[in-house]
């Protein structure tokens, strides 16, 4: 059952910074039902019978990509205490005839709805996912003996090492308010390149180089986790006629029939140096 409410004079505001909402509403409830209430305001998947239940957050009114984010409680009249039912620490603590003020702050940073790419991967409703990148490249030495000086054609000498840029991008998923990750999973997945194209990356590109896992609290129920998800991209660029970007198993080969210089590694079984593995399981709930 919903907790009686009333909004309080001022409530709501709104400002945007930088393109982030942040808003602010405060409520007067029962001090008996904040704890209910904070609950209904933050959402939460609770477990029932094996499963999760899902109860959405509190959206803010006409701004829906804001969900709370922040609650504080404090006594409406924190003058007049009742703690006549006061008699274990752990027990009760003062209670309030007026009831108690609760302030919702309300923030956009959780929810990407997309709006940074609209090829993330699809997560379970009530959680959320959040992208961000370094670009960069790395640096690759070669061994002096490939090469020639162009004025001459003199050998390079051993101790000159010219070496490329290859172009590299380093992006971070989090996964937010996760209610049971999939564990078996992310271990499984560690060190191993996308089967298939990922965020519009081809196979064999993206490089899954571990997870960082945080365990949230919940006020009601069990708690939620943040995963944050880290890849590594390497595209390197075919020297052969429309050759196309290759990955993490292409290794540079001095000297190559074919034309191109960049060519897959395998060990006398035929097995890649870097294994594969289907990264849209990571964004499942665990079982």
């Amino acid at each position: 059952m919903a907790v009686a409410f009333e909004e309080l004079a001022g409530s709501p505001t709104l400002e945007v910074v930088d393109g982030r909402i942040t808003a602010r509403r405060e409520f007067r409830v029962a001090w008996s039902d904040y704890a209910d209430f904070i609950a209904e305001l933050w959402g939460q998947y609770r477990s029932v019978g094996g499963g999760f239940v899902y109860q959405p957050p509190a959206y803010f009114p006409q701004a829906p990509q804001a969900i709370v984010n922040e609650v504080s409680v404090e006594p409406f009249d924190a003058d007049n205490p009742n703690g006549a039912g006061v008699g274990l620490l752990s027990s009760a603590t003062n209670s309030y005839d007026a009831g108690a003020r609760v302030t919702a702050v309300y923030r956009s940073d959780d929810v990407d709805d997309g709006l940074s790419r609209g090829d993330l991967p699809d997560v379970p409703t009530g959680t959320y996912l959040r992208y961000r990148a370094n670009l960069a490249s790395d640096y690759v030495a070669m061994p002096g003996r490939v090469f020639r000086w162009q004025v001459d054609g003199e050998p390079v000498a051993d101790d000159v090492n010219p070496g490329i840029l290859v172009p590299s991008e380093a992006f971070t998923l989090s996964w937010l308010r996760v209610p049971l990750p999939p564990w078996n999973t992310i271990r499984d997945s560690a060190g191993k390149l996308n089967n298939a194209t990922f965020l519009n990356y081809p196979a064999g590109t993206v490089l899954f180089t571990g997870a960082e896992t945080r365990h949230d609290f919940q006020i009601v129920d069990t708690g939620l986790w943040r995963l944050d998800y880290h890849f590594k991209v390497r595209l390197v660029h075919g020297t052969g006629a429309g050759s196309p970007n290759l990955g993490w198993n292409h290794f540079y080969r001095e000297q190559a029939s074919s034309g191109e210089h960049w060519l897959e590694v395998v060990d006398e079984d035929g097995n890649n140096v870097y294994q594969s593995g289907n990264f849209s399981a990571l964004f499942t709930l665990g079982t």
